[in-house]
C-alpha cells in the first residue's frame, strides 16, 4: 500500500490522468543527448512569426486535445499511437525554435500540450544518441528560456512577445500561474528522463533552485511544489551524473522543512510536496551519504512532520535527548471514531490575529503545530465545516504518511546509522499504554494505534517492519534487571542495553495494545499490517536478557484471529506463529503455555488441533492450509516430541494431502515430514527403523515416479536425513532401492533435482556401512565428480560438498585401519580423477573453494607412496601450491580449511616435505622443493592473521611432523622456534588489534603455541644447538601447558558438519 501511495505521489498536476508507471530501467546508462543546435533541423524563417505560426498553433491545439483522451483509447492501435507519437515530436521539435518571439498564449499552449502528451506517456522516446536527437533538452531549452522571461521581479508581463515587458504590477499573478503551467509541464517531461538533459541542465538548475527558495506564503506555493517536483525528477534514476549538485538539492529540501509556516493553508501543500520528494531522493539512493552527513537533524523533522495534526495543539513536554523531536510541534490526539469523523476545535495557546509566524525546529520547542482558525471555521456553516475539517484532516494524513515514507527510505538505505535514533519514534516509557487513546508520547506505536486515517496506521505498520528488519544485532543488547528500570530513565542513568531493553518490551505491549483495541471488521488491511509487524518484532528480537514470557504478549492478542472467517488475516496469524515459534530462545515459553498447556483444552482450543482443522479442511483456502503446514514444520523443527505424541494423526493427514490438486500443499506438508525427520534423526532404536520403513513407503518413495522434479528433490531431502543406524535397519531391498533412485535423481534434467541428490550422496557416503562396499564407494564418487562441472552453481555448490566428504570418507577407512578396502577402492584412476577435480573446484566460484581444499587435504592424507612418487612433480606438487596459495590469501574461511588440509597432508607418514635423506628421491636435492614455501605459508598465518581461529590451525599443523627431518635445514628450523617464541610474546599485545569476539579463542590460541613450541624443542634436542634462549617465564608458560586439558582438534566427521551448516 505505501509503494502505490508512494507512486501516486509522483503525479505533479492537480488534474485527472493515470498515474505514470515506473519500471525499472536505469536512465542513467544513457548517454547525453546532442545539444538542440545539433538536434533540431532547420526551419526557412521564424515559424511563429511567419505564416507557418498559425498552422502550427493549430496542430499544436489537435494534439491537445488528442491527448486529452489518455492512452486508453490509443493503447487500441498500436500504429494510430506510433503515429501520434511521431507527429508530436516534430511538432514539439518546431515550436522549440521560436521561444524568443513566443507569445504567453504560445507558452501556455506548450506547457498544456507538453504536459498533456508526457503526462499519458503518448510521446515514446528514442534512446538518446547521436542520431536520434533528445527531444527533452530541446523543451528544457525552451521552457527554461520561457520561464526566465516571465520574471517577477521585473514587475513585467509580456503582451505581445517574450521579452517586452510591460510595466503592470497587478498582472504577478498571471505570470506565476504561468510558471506553475510551465513547470508543471517540465515535471512530466522529466519523470525518469534527468540523464537526457545536458546543456540545459545548468541553466535548469538553477530556476528550480531559484523557485524551491521563493517567499514563504499561499501565493508562492504552487510555484514551490511544482519546482520540487521537477527537480526530484530531474536527479531521479541518474546517479552520480549530477553529484556535483547532490548537497545543493539535499539542504534545500530539508530547508523547506525546518522552517515552514503553518498558520497558511497553501503552505501545507509545499509541505507535503517536500517531505514526498525528500522520500524519493533517499529512497532511490542516489547518494547515501547525504543521509549520513545531516542525520541527526534530518531525523528530527521527519519525526516531527510524522506526528503533525493541524487541530490539535502541543503540549510542553521536557526537552530531554529521547523526547526532544517530539517536544517540537508534536499534538495530543482525539480519540476518532472514524477516518471522517469531525475534529473538535482545540483552544489556541496564543492570540489568533496577527501576521502568520514561521516556525523554525532550532527555535522555539513551545510552539505548536496548527494552522490559524481566525477566518476559517467561523467562515463555514456546520455542513461545511465538517467537509472542511474533513479535508484538513486528510490533508494532514499525506503529511504524516510522507513523513513515514521518507523515514522508511532512511531505514532501508542506512539502517544501522538510524539506530541511535530510535528513542526519537520508539519511546522508552516504563508504563505502556492499556487503550488506544492513552498514548502519551508520539511514536510510530501511537501511529499505528490512533492515527484517524487507516493509510497511516497502515504506512506505520509498515515502517516499523521495515526498520525491524536489519536491526537483530542491535536488538540482541536489550536487557531487562530489574522493576526499577522504567523509572532510572527519568535519571538518565540507564546504559544502552536496558534502553534498548525498555524499547523491546514497549515494542511488544504497544503493538499488543493496538491488537486488542482493533476491529477486524472494519479495518482488515491496518490489522493484517499490525500482525506483519509483530511477526518482524518476534523474528527479529532475541529475548535472551529479557524476562520471560515477553513473546506471549503479542500472541494473546493476536491469537484470536486464528479463528476469523478471513483468510488473509488467518494467514497472517500463522505466518507470525510460525515466527514465534521459530524463535530459539523463546522456546521454554512456548513449550510450557503454547503446547503443553493447551494439550488440556480448558479455556482455549488446543493449538495443535487448531493447527490439524486447517490443514484436514477441504474448504479452507490454499494459503491457509500452506501456513498451517509452515507452523507446523517450526514446532516439529524444535518440539520434536510433541509432534511424536500425535504422530498418527499427521501421518493420516499427510496421506490425504499428497492426494491433493494444489502442489503448495504437497510441498508445504512434505517440508513438514522432512523437518520432523531431521529433527528425530538423531534416535536410533528398532522403532525408528521402523518409522523411517514406513514412511518412506507411505509417503516417499512414489515421489520418485512424479513428472515434477521439484517433488523428486524432496525426497532426496528427506531420504538425506537418515542416520546411519536407521538406514542399516532398513531390509535390504529398500537399501538398495534407496540408492538406485538417488543415484537416478543425480542424473536428472532438473537442477534442483540434481543438487538434492548430491547432499544424499554426501550424506551416504561418509556411512560406515556404505564405504565399506567398494563398487558402492566408486559409483557416488564418479557420480558427484561428474557433477561438478555442471553448468548450475547450486548444483556445483552440493557436489563439492560431497566431494569433500568423499575425500574424509577415505580418511575415515586408514584411521579405521580398513587399509584394504581403501587399496581396493583408491585405484590410480580414481585418485588422479578425484584430484585433478578437487582442484578445479578450488579455481571456482568462492562458494565451492572450500570444498575443494577439504578434498586436496584429505586425499594427500590416504595417498599411498607410490602414487606420490609418482605424482610429486605433476599433481602433488599443483595440489600442495593450490594449500599454500590459500593459506596466503582468499577468505576466512578459505584460509581456515587450507591450514586444517595441510594438517590433513602433514599426517601422511609418506608426504615429502624436510630433508630427503634416507628417501627413495634423495637425489633430488638436499630439501623437497616445497618444504620452505608451506613451513612460510604456516608461519604467515600465525603472525598476520586476524583470525584466531586460522591462527589455531596452522599451530595444530606445525605440531604434526614427528621428526626433526621433516622441518627441512637448520636455517628454517630456527625460523620456525623464533616466529613462534615471538607469537607468545607478542599475544598479550594485541588486544585493541582484534574484534572483541576474537578473544573467546584466545586462550586456545596460547595453548596451541606453547604446545607447538614445546613439540618442536623436544624433536630439535633444545635450544642450544639452535642458538636461541629461552626465557625463564616463557619456560615456565611452556611447562604450564602440558597440564592444560585442550579441546580436541576437530574430527573429520565435525569438521564435515561444520562445512554443511556454512555451505548448505
Amino acid at each position: 500500500m505505501a509503494n502505490a501511495s508512494r507512486q501516486r505521489h509522483y503525479r505533479h498536476h492537480r488534474g485527472s490522468g493515470q498515474p505514470r508507471r515506473t519500471d525499472g530501467e536505469d536512465n542513467s546508462a544513457r548517454a547525453p543527448g546532442p545539444t538542440l543546435k545539433e538536434s533540431v533541423p532547420p526551419v526557412p524563417g521564424d515559424c511563429l512569426l511567419s505564416q507557418g505560426r498559425q498552422e502550427l498553433r493549430e496542430d499544436l491545439v489537435k494534439l491537445l486535445e488528442r491527448a486529452k483522451g489518455g492512452r486508453a483509447d490509443l493503447a487500441k492501435d498500436a500504429a494510430v499511437s506510433q503515429e501520434l507519437s511521431k507527429s508530436a515530436q516534430e511538432r514539439l521539435a518546431l515550436a522549440c525554435i521560436g521561444v524568443s518571439s513566443s507569445t504567453q498564449e504560445d507558452v501556455e499552449l506548450m506547457s498544456k500540450v507538453v504536459f498533456a502528451l508526457f503526462n499519458n506517456e503518448l510521446v515514446k522516446l528514442p534512446p538518446a544518441s547521436s542520431s536520434n536527437f533528445s527531444l527533452v533538452e530541446a523543451i528544457c531549452v525552451y521552457f527554461t528560456k520561457a520561464f526566465k522571461s516571465f520574471d517577477p521581479q521585473r514587475n513585467a508581463i509580456p503582451n505581445s512577445t517574450l521579452g517586452t515587458p510591460n510595466t503592470t504590477s497587478t498582472q504577478t499573478e498571471t505570470i506565476q500561474r504561468s510558471q506553475v503551467d510551465i513547470l508543471r509541464a517540465l515535471s512530466a517531461v522529466l519523470f525518469e528522463n534527468g540523464a537526457m538533459v545536458n546543456d540545459a541542465f545548468s541553466d535548469l538548475i538553477d530556476i528550480l533552485l531559484g523557485a524551491c527558495s521563493s517567499p514563504r506564503g499561499q501565493e508562492q506555493s504552487e510555484l514551490r511544489r511544482m519546482a520540487l517536483n521537477c527537480l526530484a525528477n530531474l536527479v531521479h534514476k541518474t546517479g552520480s551524473l549530477y553529484s556535483t549538485y547532490h548537497n545543493r538539492i539535499y539542504d534545500l529540501l530539508l530547508s523547506n522543512l525546518t522552517t515552514t509556516s503553518y498558520y497558511e493553508v497553501g503552505t501545507m501543500v509545499s509541505l507535503s510536496s517536500t517531505v514526498r520528494r525528500k522520500d524519493r531522493a533517499s529512497e532511490r539512493k542516489e547518494d547515501k551519504a547525504l543521509s549520513t552527513r545531516s542525520m541527526p537533524p534530518l531525523v528530527d523533522v521527519i519525526c516531527r512532520f510524522m506526528f503533525f495534526t493541524s487541530d490539535n495543539t502541543t503540549g510542553h513536554l521536557a526537552a530531554t535527548p529521547s523526547s526532544s523531536a517530539f517536544s517540537i510541534g508534536v499534538i495530543k490526539r482525539s480519540s476518532y471514531a472514524t477516518p471522517t469523523s469531525s475534529i473538535a476545535t482545540s483552544t489556541s495557546t496564543g492570540p489568533l490575529s496577527g501576521p502568520p509566524q514561521v516556525l523554525d525546529i532550532y527555535g522555539d520547542p513551545a510552539l505548536s503545530i496548527r494552522r490559524s482558525i481566525q477566518s476559517s471555521d467561523s467562515e463555514y456553516s456546520d455542513s461545511e465545516s465538517g467537509v472542511h475539517q474533513a479535508q484538513r484532516m486528510q490533508h494532514d494524513g499525506k503529511v504524516r504518511l510522507n513523513a513515514l515514507l521518507c523515514l522508511q527510505a532512511i531505514a532501508r538505505a542506512v539502517p544501522k546509522q538510524l539506530q541511535p535514533h530510535w528513542p526519537k519514534f520508539l519511546t522508552t516509557s516504563a508504563s505502556p499504554p492499556t487503550a488506544l487513546v492513552t498514548y502519551k508520547t508520539p511514536s510510530l506505536l501511537s501511529l499505528m494505534g490512533s492515527d484517524p486515517i487507516p493509510t497511516v496506521r497502515t504506512a506505520a505498520c509498515i515502517v516499523l517492519s521495515n526498520i525491524l528488519e536489519s536491526s537483530k544485532q542491535y536488538l540482541a543488547m536489550a536487557e531487562e534487571k530489574s522493576q526499577l528500570s522504567g523509572m532510572k530513565s527519568h535519571a538518565g542513568i540507564l546504559t544502552l542495553s536496558e534502553k534498548v531493553g525498555l524499547m523491546t518490551r514497549e515494542l511488544h505491549v504497544g503493538v499488543a495494545a493496538a491488537m486488542n483495541n482493533v476491529d477486524s471488521t472494519i479495518d482488515q488491511a491496518v490489522v493484517i499490517q499490525m500482525i506483519k509487524c509483530a511477526t518482524s518484532i518476534v523474528a527479529n528480537c532475541t529475548y535472551e536478557k529479557m524476562r520471560r514470557g515477553l513473546a506471549l504478549t503479542i500472541f494473546s492478542s493476536i491469537r484470536r484471529f486464528l479463528d476469523s472467517d478471513e483468510p488473509g488475516l488467518q494467514a497472517a496469524t500463522l505466518l507470525f506463529t510460525t515466527a514465534l515459534l521459530s524463535n530459539t530462545i523463546a522456546q521454554t515459553d512456548l513449550r510450557e503455555t503454547i503446547l503443553l498447556s493447551s494439550q488440556n483444552e480448558t479455556t482455549t482450543p488446543n493449538l495443535l488441533s487448531q493447527l490439524m482443522d486447517l490443514i484436514g479442511g477441504s474448504d479452507i483456502p490454499i494459503p491457509v492450509r500452506v501456513e498451517a503446514w509452515n507452523t507446523l514444520s517450526a514446532i516439529a523443527r524444535h518440539h520434536f516430541v510433541v509432534i511424536q505424541s500425535s504422530w498418527p494423526r499427521f501421518d493420516t493427514a499427510l496421506a490425504i494431502e499428497q492426494d491433493a490438486d494444489d502442489s503448495r500443499v504437497r510441498t508445504a506438508g512434505l517440508l513438514f515430514l522432512g523437518e520432523f525427520a531431521k529433527s528425530g534423526s538423531g534416535a536410533s532404536s528398532p522403532s525408528t527403523s521402523d518409522w523411517w520403513k514406513d514412511t518412506l513407503e507411505r509417503h516417499i518413495l512414489k515421489l520418485f515416479s512424479e513428472d515434477s522434479p521439484s517433488f523428486k528433490a524432496l525426497g532426496c531431502d528427506f531420504i538425506s536425513h537418515i542416520s546411519a543406524d536407521a538406514f542399516n535397519g532398513l531390509p535390504n531391498r529398500l537399501e538398495v532401492l534407496i540408492m538406485s533412485l538417488i543415484l537416478g535423481t543425480a542424473m536428472d534434467e532438473n537442477a534442483t533435482a540434481r543438487a538434492a541428490a548430491c547432499r544424499a550422496i554426501g550424506m551416504f557416503i561418509l556411512f560406515p556401512s556404505l564405504r565399506e562396499d567398494c563398487t558402492l564407494i566408486v559409483d557416488m564418487a564418479n557420480t558427484v565428480l561428474d557433477l561438478c562441472r555442471d553448468p548450475n552453481l547450486n548444483v556445483r555448490v552440493r557436489a563439492s560438498w560431497a566431494v569433500g566428504n568423499l575425500s574424509d570418507s577415505l580418511v575415515l577407512l586408514k584411521s579405521n585401519g580398513q587399509d584394504d578396502v581403501l587399496e581396493e577402492a583408491l585405484t590410480l584412476s580414481l585418485w588422479t580423477k578425484i584430484m585433478r577435480t578437487a582442484l578445479a573446484v578450488c579455481q571456482d566460484n568462492e562458494k565451492l573453494k572450500s570444498n575443494g581444499i577439504r578434498a586436496v587435504g584429505g586425499l594427500l592424507r590416504v595417498t599411498f607412496e607410490g602414487i606420490l612418487e609418482r605424482e610429486r612433480h605433476s599433481l602433488v606438487k599443483e595440489a600442495v601450491y593450490a594449500l599454500i596459495k590459500h593459506m596466503e590469501q582468499g577468505s576466512l574461511k578459505g584460509r581456515w580449511n587450507a591450514c586444517y588440509a595441510m594438517q590433513n597432508a602433514l599426517l601422511n607418514p609418506d608426504f615429502p616435505i624436510g630433508s630427503t635423506a634416507g628417501t627413495s628421491y634423495a637425489l633430488d636435492s638436499d630439501m623437497v622443493s616445497w618444504t620452505k614455501d608451506v613451513y612460510g605459508a604456516l608461519l604467515q598465518a600465525i603472525q598476520q592473521s586476524k583470525n584466531f581461529k586460522v591462527r589455531i590451525n596452522a599451530c595444530a599443523a606445525l605440531a604434526v611432523p614427528k621428526t626433526r627431518a621433516k622441518f627441512g635445514d637448520q636455517a628454517l628450523f630456527r625460523n620456525i622456534v623464533q616466529v613462534l617464541m615471538n607469537a607468545v610474546q607478542n599475544l598479550d599485545n594485541e588486544q585493541g588489534q582484534h574484534e572483541f569476539g576474537e578473544f573467546q579463542y584466545r586462550g586456545q590460541l596460547e595453548t596451541k603455541l606453547l604446545r607447538c613450541l614445546d613439540h618442536l624443542l623436544q624433536v630439535s634436542g633444545g635450544l642450544s644447538k639452535l642458538g636461541l634462549e629461552l626465557d625463564p617465564t616463557l619456560r615456565q608458560r611452556i611447562l604450564a601447558s602440558r597440564t592444560v586439558v585442550a579441546p580436541p582438534i576437530d574430527s573429520i566427521q565435525e569438521v564435515t558438519n561444520k562445512v554443511e551448516t556454512l555451505v548448505l
